[in-house]
């Protein structure tokens, strides 16, 4: 929107995204997506196809086990591979840090 020949952009509104986030996460656990454990989610590599989404995937699941499983926001969080318990990424004092992604040509 512009006002006064300056671009406003409005705020997101956090109360949506939230739900949205689980939503997609209770979507992503019926079809076998992820598995959600104490302090660890198990899901397929292939879903992170770059950094980027990776980090996004970090955050959400963070934010759900936030508000979901009554998690700290300090607390850490461990992404393992679902096929082979490998460690893929994890998310610990508030920092996503991702080791394995699917890089797509």
């Amino acid at each position: 929107m512009i006002y006064a020949n300056k671009k406003v952009v409005s705020k997101p509104d956090l109360a949506q995204q939230t739900a949205q986030i689980i939503s997609n996460i209770k979507e992503w656990e019926s079809k076998n997506l992820v598995r959600l454990e104490l302090d660890t989610v198990f899901l397929y590599p292939q879903l992170w196809k770059n950094k980027i989404a990776a980090i996004n995937w970090i955050n959400c699941l963070h934010h759900y086990y936030c508000i979901k499983k009554q998690m700290k926001k300090s607390d850490s969080l461990y992404f393992k591979n679902i096929e082979t318990d490998e460690l893929i990424g994890t998310m610990i004092n508030k920092k996503p840090k991702v080791l394995i992604f699917n890089e797509i040509m």
